[in-house]
């Protein structure tokens, strides 16, 4: 591998397929960023990570102050809810959420005080540690616990994402023009607790001055190997496996982690967190968002508190309700649509792209794929997209399985390009989910064997015990003084414990 220190234009690698896209961020980072105000009430959602869920430690009508832990996971890969200001818990119960198909999960309901009055912070003295107790995870999308990467060892480079590809979404490359510092904060400190040799920042060439600044900021404090690079900005660049070929021209392995080549990735969003709550005790319950769209009159960015509800969110940005036809959290390709403006944005919340009839009209329904090979060229993955289409249309999950259907990061390249108009991601999407129910359901059903196998045996054993007992009964009988003897050896028992319990205390 290169190291940071030498990588330039000329040593960069390239990855297959991708698009070059038209990027509508102009309109937001031009207005800056704004500060959101405090919502009446706040919806903070305990589902991490695409199921792993955290138990609430609070009940309705208790009082909770701004960073006070409110609930805490149930597995290691889960991460810790803060309470994102002050208020009371005025509900606890199953809502729709800011996730991948709004899916339901247990939501706290915050009715704010508008104080805004903090907590006080327990120090903590490791840099792992601190990730935990902030509850951060990774601010890129995937929302992946962000203690668990640095759990491991033989980490020798961070790579730091702010190749932010897709189209509308701005909200990086506004953290990095006003939050310089407290990136390179971010980063020694990832670089510590990794105990990495050298840590690459990658943004994408499009962006402004960003570079010369951080550039300056690394010459003035003469923090040693760090590099800024510019990378080609193709979507989905910003994909972290694309991202390591492009760096590095190294490949993660199907179904493996950038763990597996000794390399962490982190948002620029995760390295800020870290900074704070480091440098400020303010764990994550804050992050940039972008809300944009051509049914915004005022597109920009807001800092604001995790849960906020999106509704709060769009009156501030001069939303116009007749004209909006569709809600999405995230960006027009990798996005979800939201059924309501009532759902709190959460941690991973990276825009709110509110789009018109002209931007979301159907131009028709899909037709029968004529197997043109667009899909193949465009797919960053190397996958074949037609023939996973083809037998998740026909049932053969376990076909789409070998043909590395997990190793689809959906980017949606594949259905922008299909001339029969076929939404090629909404498929891999069933077909995963339904996988891993699949996969549940032989887990359940394996473990119900293995214990009915195992009741099979006690049986097994109590009648092989009984049938050795009958044995020694009737081998006894053969012997009258032996059963003499074993007869008054009870009843001389029998006797010793009524006198036993007969003598006075």
């Amino acid at each position: 591998m290169l190291k940071a220190t030498e990588i330039t234009p000329a040593h960069l690698y390239s990855f297959k397929g991708g698009l070059k896209l038209k990027h509508h961020k102009r309109d937001s980072l031009d207005n800056g960023l704004s500060q959101s105000s405090i919502p009446d009430k706040l919806y903070l959602s305990l589902r991490i990570n695409r199921g792993n869920i955290a138990n609430p430690i609070v009940a309705v009508g208790d009082n909770v102050l701004k960073g006070q832990v409110i609930a805490k996971p149930d597995t290691t890969n889960g991460s810790y809810i803060h309470a994102s200001s002050s208020g009371k818990v005025t509900a606890i119960g199953i809502r729709e959420t800011a996730s991948p198909n709004a899916d339901y999960a247990t939501v706290i309901e915050i009715t704010t005080d508008k104080k805004d009055q903090w907590c006080t912070i327990a120090k903590t003295h490791s840099i792992t540690e601190a990730i935990k107790s902030a509850g951060i995870v990774g601010m890129g999308g995937a929302g992946f616990p962000t203690h668990l990467k640095y759990q491991g060892n033989n980490i020798h480079t961070l790579i730091i994402n702010g190749a932010e590809c897709e189209p509308y979404i701005s909200c990086d490359e506004q953290l990095m023009l006003d939050y310089p510092n407290d990136l390179i904060d971010g980063i020694t400190l990832m670089m510590k607790a990794a105990d990495a040799e050298q840590a690459i920042f990658a943004l994408e060439d499009q962006v402004g001055g960003i570079k010369s600044q951080i550039d300056k900021i690394i010459a003035k404090r003469k923090i040693e190997h760090i590099v800024v690079v510019k990378v080609p900005t193709i979507y989905p660049a910003g994909g972290e496996k694309q991202l390591i070929k492009v760096l590095t021209g190294l490949e993660v392995p199907s179904g493996g982690l950038p763990l597996d080549l000794g390399i962490i990735v982190q948002n620029v969003g995760t390295a800020k967190a870290l900074a704070d709550y480091c440098k400020h005790g303010r764990p994550l319950l804050e992050r940039i968002i972008t809300v944009a769209g051509d049914a915004i009159g005022k597109p920009q960015n807001f800092s604001a508190l995790t849960g906020t509800p999106i509704s709060h969110l769009l009156q501030q940005a001069e939303f116009d309700k007749d004209k909006t036809e569709r809600l999405v959290i995230g960006g027009p390709m990798m996005g979800y649509a939201m059924p309501n403006c009532d759902i709190g944005i959460d941690k991973t919340s990276n825009c709110i792209l509110a789009l018109s009839h002209e931007n979301t009209q159907h131009h028709g329904d899909s037709l029968p794929c004529i197997r043109c090979g667009k899909c193949v060229e465009v797919c960053p993955s190397q996958l074949l997209p037609q023939q996973l289409h083809w037998y998740i249309k026909g049932e053969n999950l376990e076909k789409a399985r070998e043909h590395h259907l997990f190793d689809c990061i959906e980017c949606g390249a594949c259905a922008w390009v299909c001339p029969s108009q076929i939404k090629l991601v909404d498929y891999y999407r069933y077909a995963k989910s339904e996988i891993n129910y699949l996969d549940y359901k032989r887990t359940k059903s394996d473990a119900a064997q293995i214990r009915h196998e195992q009741r099979e045996g006690r049986l097994l054993k109590i009648k092989q015990e009984r049938i050795a007992k009958r044995k020694r009964t009737k081998h006894r009988s053969k012997n009258p003084d032996k059963m003499k003897q074993d007869l008054q050896a009870t009843l001389d028992r029998v006797k010793k414990a009524k006198e036993q319990k007969n003598e006075p205390k």
